[in-house]
């Protein structure tokens, strides 16, 4: 339950990192170097366009996007995550020793404090069992868990980051927002109760949420709770729950209701581009339609367009585009490694429950076709390196 809300967050929009001639004030530059590398790149992930960058023979590399107001990145290299927050006009430095990023990095021209506050500070969840209370109640205890974080926030030395106050308060009350999107679903969960359904007063709740502020289309838990929103808040489609009509119906009812054109355009890019991202382009022509009659920005369009282009490289027949990933051990594979071979590559996360109940089922296939040329691969979206961990070291899982 405490990942159930990822099951309708997990993936999110994509934003600004096209060509942009605006300022140098809207670019946004990080300077990385390695001191002894463990992987040949680094790789930066924004909203959730992700950025692949080799190491030069220095063990330097350089991340440049435009158009960017703010922005939450991580950064990858080999088993290690950094949490990094910076603005237009940012021109940083970013250092650390492979194997020790986050005991060994140093940020200069950047954002140094909200860095270290988003690797040092977490938000804390509900306990499970909280969804079985009556919605005032939980919304009440849900309240308090924003009060704590919102005064761990303002009690560090934060004043001089920028926006990054404003933007961290608004990060934080949609965070916690969005247990209060998956309430319905938890309550049903925790009670037993397949029959709960939530009255208008929820409904209202949910709608305060939804303000259009130009400045919040740089969170992503601003663009993933409004989505949602969308749905929830859409009486004559509420109960759609096949993912295709449903997001024609976030689309259309976005189109209807928003009226900040910037806000309406990022909200409709981050609907379409998650439908993309996890379904692919085939007999998608409405939602094309609606993208693009209601996004005009190019930049947008140019990302669009990048993904549907990915995605007609993975039709069948096509040649498969390569990719890297990281094994148990921190070494790194690619595609290329598996040539000659047959390769059944299973997505699977520790949070995914029907991930988890096709497992047995993969080992009896892997059983059936041992002796044959084909490389049975395991590929974990988990954000959550610990459990992953956990998972692999169980000895549950092949591949």
């Amino acid at each position: 339950m405490k990942r159930l809300y990822l099951l309708v967050f997990s993936l999110i929009m994509i934003v600004g990192c096209g060509e942009s001639k605006k300022p140098a004030s809207d670019i946004i530059k990080l300077n990385i170097s390695v001191e002894s590398p463990v992987a040949e790149a680094v790789v930066v992930v924004h909203h959730n366009d992700i950025h692949e960058i080799a190491l030069d023979q220095d063990g330097r590399a350089v991340l440049e996007l435009s158009g960017v107001d703010a922005a939450y990145l991580t950064l990858y290299h080999g088993r290690e995550m950094l949490k990094l927050y910076a603005e237009g006009g940012d021109n940083a430095v970013l250092s650390f020793k492979g194997g020790d990023m986050l005991g060994s990095y140093d940020l200069e021209g950047g954002k140094s404090a909200a860095t270290k506050y988003l690797n040092n500070v977490k938000l804390l969840p509900l306990p499970d069992e909280d969804y079985a209370l009556q919605f005032e109640e939980y919304k009440s205890r849900l309240a308090d868990k924003e009060k704590d974080a919102l005064r761990l926030l303002k009690a560090g030395d934060l004043s001089e980051e920028g926006e990054f106050l404003t933007m961290e308060e608004a990060r934080i009350r949609y965070s916690y927002g969005a247990a209060l999107i998956m309430y319905p679903v938890g309550h049903m969960i925790m009670t037993g109760d397949m029959s709960y359904a939530p009255d208008q007063a929820y409904y209202d709740h949910i709608a305060t949420y939804v303000v259009e502020d130009e400045s919040l289309v740089n969170l992503d838990e601003y663009l993933m709770f409004v989505a949602e929103a969308m749905h929830m808040l859409d009486a004559a489609n509420r109960d759609v729950t096949a993912i295709y009509p449903k997001t024609v119906a976030q689309i259309k009812y976005a189109a209807d209701h928003l009226t900040n054109a910037v806000v309406k355009e990022s909200l409709i890019h981050h609907i379409t581009t998650t439908y993309v991202d996890n379904f692919g382009v085939k007999d998608i022509d409405e939602l094309n339609n609606l993208y693009y009659v209601y996004v005009k920005d190019p930049a947008l369009q140019a990302i669009y367009q990048a993904k549907c282009e990915r995605w007609d490289l993975s039709r069948p027949g096509r040649v498969s585009p390569n990719f890297r990933a990281v094994d148990i051990e921190g070494k790194e594979w690619t595609l290329l490694d598996f040539r000659g071979k047959y390769v059944y590559v299973d997505m699977w996360a520790t949070w995914c429950g029907p991930c988890k109940q096709e497992m047995p089922y993969l080992k009896q296939l892997e059983k059936q076709f041992e002796d044959a040329s084909i490389v049975f691969l395991g590929l974990s979206v988990d954000r959550d390196k610990s459990k992953w961990e956990e998972m692999v070291g169980s000895g549950d899982l092949t591949g």
